[in-house]
C-alpha cells in the first residue's frame, strides 16, 4: 500500500513540474491578453469541456483505490488458504500419530504426497501470480496518475488567465454565467469541493479515495467511464457556441493569438491531445475530431476518441486492462485451489478419502467450508503459531519411523553444510 502511494505521488510530482512550466505560459498570457482582450476568441465551457476534464481526472485517480482493494484481497486469500492447509495437515498427522504412525498409504509418505500437490500450487500463486498482480497494479496506478496529471495541467492553464476585475473582460474557461470559472465551480478538480477557494490545490489520490473509493469496486470498465466523461453533449467545447471571451490560448493566428504577433507553425495540443488549436485559427469555430490530424476543419478540435488517440490515456487503459486480466486469472487459480478440498473432487480419490475420513471433527464438508468467504476468521494468528509448533513435534515421531534424535541430527548436518560448505554429513 505504501509503495502504491509513493508511486502515485511520484507521477503527480512529474505532472506538477510540467504544470510549473505551464504557469510561465499563463503569466505570459496575462500580459498578452490584457493588451488585446478584444480578440474574437472563445473559451472552454464549464458544463462541457471543463467539467469533462475534471470528471475524467477524478476517475483516473480512483484507480489507486481499486488496485489497493484488489491487491489486499488477493493477499488475504493466499494467507487464508495457507492457514487452511496447515490446519488440515496438523489434524491429519495428529490422527495418524495417535495410531502410532502404522498402516498403509496413510503413513507419512502418503500424507506428504497429498499435501505437497496443494502446497506447490499455493507457492506458485505466491511466487508468480501474486507478484505479477502487484507489479501490474503499480503500472496501472502510475499510468493513471500520469494521465490525470496531464488533464489537471490542462485545467490549470485554462482556469487561471482571466481579468475579472478589469475594465476589459476575458477568460479561457467560462463559468456558469459567462464569467471566469472559479475553482469552486470546478469542484470535481479541486480540494474543498463547492466551497473551494482560489488557493485550493487539485484533488489528491487520498481525497479521491475517501469520496470515490467505495465506487471503484465493481464499477464500470475504466475505458467506458473515461469515454463517457470526455464526451461532449453538443460536440462543442466552447462557451455558448463561440461567444467571444478574449482567450488567446485558443487562437493560433497572429495579431493577438497564442504567440502574439506570430502564428503557430503547427497545431497546438492541450492535455496531451484532448484539445487542439489550429495553427492559423482565430478561435471562433470548434467541433469534435482527430486532434492529431495535420489538417483542421475548425479553429478548435475536441478529441473524438480520447482513449484511443491520446497517448497517456491509451497507456492508462492498457495498464488497467492488464491488471484486470491478472485479477481474473488470479481468481481462476484460486478457485482451482479451493476445488482441491471439495467433496466432489476428493471423493474421486480413494487415497485422499482414507486420510480425510479419519479426521473425526473435520469431515469433508467442513474442510470445504473452511474456505468460505463468510468464515475468513476461522483460524487466528496465535492458532497458526501453535499449530506450526505442534505439527513439527508430531511429524518428528510420525514420518517413516524417524525418531527425534535422528531428526535433529539430520537438521544439524544440513545447517553445517549451509554455513561451512563441503559434503560433510551428507545424508545417506
Amino acid at each position: 500500500m505504501v509503495s502504491l502511494i509513493i508511486l502515485f505521488r511520484l507521477t503527480f510530482a512529474i505532472a506538477n513540474r510540467v504544470r510549473t512550466l505551464m504557469k510561465v505560459l499563463v503569466i505570459v498570457s496575462f500580459f498578452v491578453l490584457t493588451g488585446s482582450a478584444s480578440a474574437d476568441s472563445g473559451a472552454l465551457s464549464l458544463s462541457g469541456a471543463a467539467e469533462a476534464l475534471c470528471n475524467a481526472s477524478k476517475r483516473l485517480k480512483s484507480v489507486y483505490a481499486f488496485v489497493q482493494a484488489k491487491t489486499k484481497y488477493a493477499t488475504e486469500k493466499v494467507r487464508e488458504f495457507e492457514d487452511m492447509v496447515e490446519l488440515v495437515r496438523l489434524k491429519i498427522v495428529r490422527v495418524r500419530g495417535n495410531e502410532g504412525g502404522n498402516g498403509n498409504w496413510t503413513s507419512c509418505t502418503g500424507i506428504a504426497k497429498f499435501l505437497k500437490r496443494v502446497g506447490s500450487k499455493v507457492n506458485r500463486v505466491k511466487r508468480r501470480e501474486l507478484k505479477r498482480l502487484r507489479y501490474l497494479g503499480y503500472s496501472a496506478v502510475g499510468a493513471a496518475g500520469i494521465a490525470a496529471g496531464r488533464l489537471d495541467e490542462f485545467v490549470s492553464v485554462f482556469q487561471q488567465p482571466n481579468n475579472r476585475n478589469g475594465v476589459e473582460f476575458f477568460s479561457c474557461a467560462a463559468g456558469a454565467r459567462g464569467e471566469a470559472a472559479t475553482k469552486a465551480e470546478l469542484h470535481d478538480c479541486f480540494q474543498g469541493g463547492k466551497t473551494a477557494v482560489d488557493a485550493a490545490e487539485f484533488l489528491s489520490v487520498e481525497d479521491v479515495e475517501e469520496k470515490k473509493g467505495s465506487q471503484a469496486e465493481g464499477r464500470a470498465n475504466l475505458e467506458e467511464a473515461i469515454r463517457r466523461h470526455l464526451k461532449l453533449s453538443n460536440n462543442d467545447p466552447r462557451y455558448t457556441g463561440g461567444e467571444s471571451q478574449g482567450c488567446q490560448l485558443v487562437r493560433g493566428s497572429s495579431g493577438g493569438g497564442y504567440l502574439g504577433n506570430a502564428s503557430l507553425t503547427t497545431n497546438l495540443l492541450w492535455g496531451d491531445g484532448i484539445f487542439g488549436v489550429k495553427k492559423d485559427g482565430v478561435g471562433e469555430t470548434a467541433y469534435i475530431g482527430d486532434t492529431r490530424n495535420e489538417t483542421y476543419s475548425y479553429d478548435m478540435m475536441w478529441e473524438e476518441n480520447p482513449t484511443t488517440n491520446v497517448p497517456t490515456l491509451r497507456a492508462a487503459m492498457d495498464a488497467y486492462r492488464a491488471f484486470e486480466e491478472q485479477v481474473s486469472e488470479y481468481g481462476d487459480i484460486y478457485r482451482s485451489l479451493t476445488e482441491e478440498w471439495t467433496e466432489k473432487t476428493i471423493g474421486r480419490r480413494a487415497d485422499a478419502m482414507k486420510i480425510l475420513n479419519g479426521l473425526g471433527s473435520l469431515p469433508i464438508e467442513n474442510v470445504s467450508a473452511l474456505n468460505s468467504r463468510t468464515k475468513q476468521d476461522w483460524l487466528s494468528a496465535s492458532q497458526v503459531k501453535d499449530a506450526d509448533k505442534d505439527l513439527l513435534m508430531t511429524e518428528i515421531g510420525l514420518c517413516g519411523g524417524l525418531g527425534r534424535r535422528s531428526f535433529f541430527r539430520r537438521m544439524f548436518r544440513k545447517a553445517w553444510r549451509k554455513i561451512f560448505g563441503g559434503n560433510w554429513g551428507k545424508d545417506d
